[in-house]
């Protein structure tokens, strides 16, 4: 009884969900939020928060390009380039690139400096607030990554030598669950964790990063108790130079429908044996609405079946 309950409970839910969003007006826009497109193509998004005066200010630099872009001569090429980029100073003296990054985190929600992935690299910052001046060096430091990096055999040689801070999406691409879910896609043979194969060709990474890491096919966001209007002066001058154009279309990360089978997967991750029921929802970031209602609807399936088995194992 109490099973049937909760499933009535569960299809409730859903059901108020699904009509709550066909009811409800559309979302508009925050009047703070503004978007452009620089001359050369790179977008850019500020959203200033006078609301919220002591929060950090977030930048963020994505790029579309990741380890799906390279053939398998150029595997490890898209982790190699943001590694190289933190061990430059960006068009910043060294003491100024020092501070940027002793500062450039949130101590109490930490991120990685960068996250490389199939189809994407993002480079973030966390800067303190009512800090102008590291606002203003950030940016130069992103628009250097963006198209003025330095890559030599010593600059290459320099990085590969030095500490690892760039992470991957997802965390652990050689996890069991995660390498199953590859089968019989592209992602497969292209892990944005590949280190580079020796020897290394520098003038091959060049080539890859003058291809890939065009304005066009970036976007800066910044968010924060800022001027809006200053930063996107800002954004248009130290951006605005950046030279280059896509050629060539990034191909799209696809994975195969999920089966609906049983799997056992052996890992030394885990200590214990677990049993997991997984959905076949996208792997990716969410993005847009549709996979908002699609990620807030399969949630909610998610907390009824937990009761559900809670309450039988009880």
């Amino acid at each position: 009884m109490q099973g049937t309950k909760i499933r009535l409970l569960a299809g409730s839910l859903l059901m108020l969900a699904s009509a709550g969003y066909v009811q409800a007006d559309a979302l508009q826009p925050d009047p703070a939020w503004q978007q452009g497109t620089l001359a050369n193509g790179l977008q850019w998004q500020v959203l200033a928060t006078p609301q919220r005066p002591s929060d950090r200010i977030e930048v963020r630099l994505q790029v579309n390009t990741g380890s799906l872009t390279e053939s398998t001569q150029q595997s490890g090429f898209s982790h190699a380039i943001p590694r190289i980029a933190l061990t430059q100073s960006g068009g910043l003296d060294a003491a100024q690139a020092r501070s940027l990054w002793q500062q450039g985190f949130d101590p109490k929600r930490p991120m990685p400096p960068v996250i490389v992935s199939y189809d994407s690299t993002l480079y973030n910052l966390s800067l303190p607030n009512n800090r102008n001046d590291l606002l203003k060096e950030a940016l130069t430091y992103l628009a250097n990554v963006s198209g003025k990096l330095t890559i030599t055999p010593e600059t290459v040689n320099h990085a590969l030598s030095s500490e690892d801070m760039v992470a991957t999406w997802p965390a652990d691409t050689k996890e069991g669950w995660w390498r199953y879910r590859l089968k019989g896609s592209a992602l497969l043979g292209h892990d944005p964790a590949e280190p580079l194969k020796q020897p290394v060709d520098a003038a091959k990474i060049q080539a890859f990063y003058e291809k890939w890491y065009t304005p066009d096919a970036m976007t800066l966001i910044v968010v924060g108790n800022i001027d809006a209007r200053s930063v996107a002066e800002q954004i248009n001058k130290t951006f605005g130079t950046l030279k280059g154009k896509r050629e060539t279309p990034a191909p799209v990360p696809t994975l195969s429908p999920l089966r609906a089978e049983s799997v056992s997967i052996m890992t030394d991750a885990v200590r214990q044996d677990r049993l997991s029921i997984m959905w076949d929802t996208p792997w990716q970031p969410i993005r847009e609405s549709a996979a908002l209602l699609r990620y807030w609807q399969a949630d909610l399936a998610r907390e009824a079946l937990f009761w559900h088995i809670q309450q039988e194992l009880t």
